[in-house]
């Protein structure tokens, strides 16, 4: 506004003077004496209206930056209020999990699968002291083509024997939509797991989980079939890869 003001006025004021050359050429001395006090009183008037549009400018550039200087401090108190969640137990602790895995493992021929469905959301599970697993909340990705989480079972912490490094391990059972293209409304078991960090920071020592994987129970075919001597469906039986999740502390309300 302040941009077209001063424009408006320069305008004007180019206006004025081609006004006053021409009464300067077709007007007597005494003519010219008005036109000239006209033309100064006009001068005048431009003049207030450019000190009054650099006073409004000047209060603009004021109010804008007080604005800043407020959404600043505004922003400012809400970190300040914005308290870090550390956990230095697994027992008691609340997860939020962001998920994405299939329905099934891919193909035993290396080639990607197609007939398998993909899902993801976020789990909150509260780990308990006792061992056991509650389901907090489940917010999936899809609408209706997504999956319904019935359980989430107990919680054990694992010393691996390949790294020597600490895991935590639980399951989930899944109903399958009717969209799934392996096991449509079928409910099934997936594993859950996580390595358990520990990171020192000014406040001491904290738990994170990382590398979280999400594996399911498949039957392996031993050599000979499974009507081989002693060996029936479901005997032998392997953790196959589906997905991987990201775990992040929650507040414990």
């Amino acid at each position: 506004i302040i941009k077209i003001d001063s424009f408006l006025l320069s305008t004007k004021n180019i206006l004025i003077q081609s006004l006053v050359t021409k009464r300067i050429d077709n007007y007597s001395k005494k003519e010219l004496l008005f036109a000239t006090a006209d033309a100064e009183n006009l001068r005048e008037t431009a003049k207030k209206l450019r000190e009054e549009a650099e006073v409004l400018e000047s209060k603009l550039k004021v109010d804008g930056r007080r604005d800043n200087n407020n959404n600043n401090n505004k922003e400012g108190d809400n970190d300040s209020k914005v308290t870090p969640i550390f956990y230095t137990s697994l027992k008691e602790s609340i997860w939020n999990l962001s998920y994405r895995f299939a329905s099934d493992p891919p193909s035993d021929n290396g080639q990607d699968n197609n007939d398998v469905s993909n899902y993801s959301g976020k789990l909150t599970v509260k780990l308990l002291s006792n061992g056991y697993s509650e389901l907090i909340s489940h917010e999936p990705i899809g609408g209706s083509n997504s999956i319904t989480i019935q359980k989430v079972w107990g919680w054990d912490p694992e010393v691996s024997e390949e790294d020597g490094l600490d895991y935590v391990l639980f399951s989930v059972n899944a109903l399958l939509p009717p969209m799934d293209t392996n096991a449509p409304n079928e409910v099934v078991r997936y594993y859950w797991q996580a390595r358990v960090d520990t990171t020192t920071n000014n406040e001491g020592k904290y738990l994170s989980l990382e590398d979280g994987t999400v594996t399911m129970k498949k039957d392996v075919e031993p050599p000979g079939g499974f009507w081989g001597a002693f060996n029936g469906a479901g005997i032998l039986a392997q953790f196959r890869f589906v997905g991987n999740f990201v775990a992040k502390p929650a507040a414990n309300k």
